[in-house]
């Protein structure tokens, strides 16, 4: 009795002491890996319980892949075993002890499932021990394989927790970049706001109503050139309104703050310097998230656009008002619609239409094109349509009342980005006037031209006289010639040679006489201006001619100082004549009273393009103050004159493109100068 007592306490110390001992290695396995735990349970139970096999089977009951591990091999038929058995579903509800291994040496197993029908796993081990498997190995065992579990379920929750943190983690992470590329992105883009509001001179701002508190961004206090730590109230922003505008504004936010209503105003500062801007303030009514009301908005700097516009209205005016002064009207006509997109006030005052009312059609404006005009017009309008060249036209228009007007059209065609023709836009000018004046400048050219006429008829009468001398002359002398051949002819030998010389000069004195006529039948011609190559100098030849016996009438000579190969001009001939026999008969006249015999000279020369003519007298001489008034019409110096001749003279050269003038200084002579541009090459 006492030694089976003995025996006993001993065998309950060492189960206790293995107990002991299988409690203490959970603690080995935390944070260890499955299969670690596995092999760590099977070699605890071949190791510490003394066994001879031992299979651990460790499930997820999460429906992960489960955990063997064998050590040993005195169960061999152990796989076969196991999974005969697995077809039956209560087979592993409770312990199963296999009492017969069928080994070389006599051996016992036991069978140990985990948890409800072995879900978490099980636990096979086999000894050759006698009395194996005894309760306290059945609890040593269960001890041991549920230690094993729950450190399996543990490292599972571990690994499970731990994938869970790093996936917290890399959301985190993944959640800070976004956070810091969102970051970012506001920052760039308060950033393109910032600037975009200093680009555009725009100022955002919200107004708490309730508090009077007001926020500014910063273009808002570079607006109103307040220091960005301004605390900002409605006084202040205020503060620097005109003071013109200072009672409207403060009405308009007073009931816009009642009426809680959109607002949309323009007004002005006057800044600390004594500019002045204008601001455009618009804003709407809005709640914050607590529901707190609100104004948020927008003011802009619009200083420039109001130059801009100020400065195109004045643009616009100085453009209507020059239209009105020159009679120009201008018009835009789109080619597709054929609808007049643009008519100014006068395009429409010039076809009669009120600009004050309602801008007229392209049909209304075409009606009023005289009938006669209106298809040419059309045809050009058309053309410049369909081929994008430019037009022009002179037409006339019928305004209600009967009035004709002449205008002058022109335009041309805008282009689009694809080279097609969008647009018409042109100009009509008003020619009413301009034609009127040409017509009576033509009428008085008229005028002149038979007054020249005149004069030239005149004075060929009062040097009747004279030309009848040098027509004499010639004929005179071709007599005598005629008399002279005659003589060589009758003799009983007649001297051929003699005669035909003395015919010769026959010859000589008819076309000298037959000049002199034709030059004063030239004189007497009304024909039309015909302008032609003039040799100047020829010319002054032929009125020496012509004038030479006036001259020698009251003892005067006449010289000439001619410059050899001078340029032609383009001139009238017959004008030209006049202007020569004007001044040659004024210098003679000059001269008639004088004693001793005076001296007309006349010179040609060129000079810078030009020629220079001077017709030049030692007679009575001129005044300063007379050298301007003999050119006015009707003032004269000749006891019989009617003092036309001179301003005829002058408006010829003038007609020219030449300059006709006088000096000269009492007593000693007058000098009449005037010149012609050279448009001919020299000639021989």
């Amino acid at each position: 009795m006492p030694t089976e007592s003995h025996t006993e306490s001993v065998a309950l110390r060492t189960a206790l002491r293995e107990l002991v001992a299988l409690s203490t290695i959970p603690a080995a396995w935390v944070g260890r890996e499955p299969p670690i735990i596995a092999a760590g349970l099977a070699d605890v139970l071949v190791g510490s319980l003394d066994l001879d096999f031992a299979f651990v089977r460790l499930c997820n009951p999460r429906g992960g892949a489960a955990v063997e591990v064998t050590r040993g091999n005195a169960w061999e038929a152990f796989p076969e075993w196991l999974q005969t058995h697995l077809g039956g579903v209560d087979k592993f509800s409770s312990k199963e002890i296999v009492a017969e291994l069928g080994g070389a040496e006599p051996c016992r197993g036991i069978l140990i499932p985990i948890g409800v029908n072995a879900d978490a796993g099980l636990v096979a081990v086999a000894c050759s021990r006698t009395g194996f498997p005894s309760e306290t190995d059945q609890l040593l065992l269960s001890v041991a394989a549920n230690h094993a579990t729950a450190a399996f379920q543990n490292a599972r929750l571990r690994h499970e927790l731990d994938a869970k943190v790093a996936e917290l983690r890399q959301a985190r992470n993944e959640l800070e970049m976004k956070v810091a590329e969102r970051t970012a992105e506001l920052r760039q883009s308060e950033a393109y706001l910032a600037e975009a509001q200093r680009l555009s001179h725009t100022g955002s701002f919200g107004w708490d109503v309730a508090s009077g508190e007001i926020h500014w961004s910063r273009e808002t206090f570079r607006i109103f050139e307040y220091e960005p730590a301004a605390r900002v109230t409605l006084e202040l922003a205020l503060q620097r309104t005109h003071p013109e505008d200072g009672s409207a504004v403060r009405q308009l936010l007073e009931r816009v703050s009642h009426e809680k209503t959109n607002f949309d105003f323009e007004y002005r500062l006057l800044m600390p310097d004594g500019s002045v801007k204008n601001l455009r303030v618009v804003g709407r009514p809005s709640k914050d998230e607590s529901g707190r009301f609100e104004f948020v908005g927008a003011i802009t700097d619009i200083t420039e656009r109001k130059r801009a516009e100020e400065a195109l209205r004045r643009s616009e005016a100085y453009l209507a008002e020059g239209q009105r002064l020159t009679h120009t009207g201008s018009w835009a006509c789109n080619v597709f619609t054929r609808e007049l997109i643009h008519s100014s006030e006068e395009h429409c005052r010039l076809y009669g239409f009120d600009p004050d009312r309602r801008s007229p059609s392209l049909q209304e404006f075409i009606q009023r094109i005289h009938p006669e005009d209106r298809a040419r017009v059309l045809e050009a309008f058309d053309s410049a349509s369909r081929m994008g060249n430019h037009f022009d036209a002179h037409f006339r228009i019928v305004l209600p009342d009967g009035t004709t007007k002449h205008v002058y059209g022109t335009g041309h065609p805008v282009f689009s980005s694809s080279g097609h023709v969008v647009e018409l836009v042109g100009i009509v000018m008003d020619l009413t006037e301009r034609k009127r004046a040409e017509e009576e400048r033509e009428r008085l050219r008229q005028v002149q031209a038979d007054l020249a006429h005149l004069s030239r008829v005149t004075t060929m009468g009062e040097l009747t006289a004279s030309l009848a001398h040098e027509i004499r002359q010639p004929i005179a002398a071709a007599g005598t010639n005629a008399k002279t051949c005659l003589r060589w002819l009758g003799r009983d030998y007649p001297n051929v040679e003699e005669a035909c010389e003395a015919a010769s000069r026959i010859v000589k004195d008819v076309t000298r006489a037959a000049d002199i006529i034709n030059s004063i039948s030239l004189l007497f011609k009304k024909d039309a201006l015909q302008r032609e190559p003039v040799d100047v100098n020829e010319l002054i030849r032929e009125m020496f001619v012509l004038l030479r016996g006036e001259a020698n009438r009251y003892s005067l000579s006449i010289r000439t100082k001619l410059s050899e190969d001078l340029p032609k001009v383009m001139a009238d001939r017959i004008q030209l004549q006049q202007v020569f026999m004007n001044l040659i008969l004024n210098g003679i006249d000059a001269m008639k009273e004088t004693t001793g015999g005076g001296e007309l000279t006349i010179k040609s020369e060129a000079c810078d393009g030009q020629l220079l003519i001077s017709v030049s007298d030692t007679g009575v001489g001129l005044s300063p103050e007379q050298a301007d008034q003999i050119f006015r019409a009707f003032f004269t110096t000749k006891e019989n004159g009617i003092g036309m001749g001179l301003p005829i003279s002058r408006s010829i050269i003038e007609s020219h493109g030449g300059r006709l003038w006088a000096t000269g200084a009492p007593g000693i002579g007058a000098t009449f100068q005037f010149t012609l541009p050279a448009t001919v090459s020299a000639h021989a």
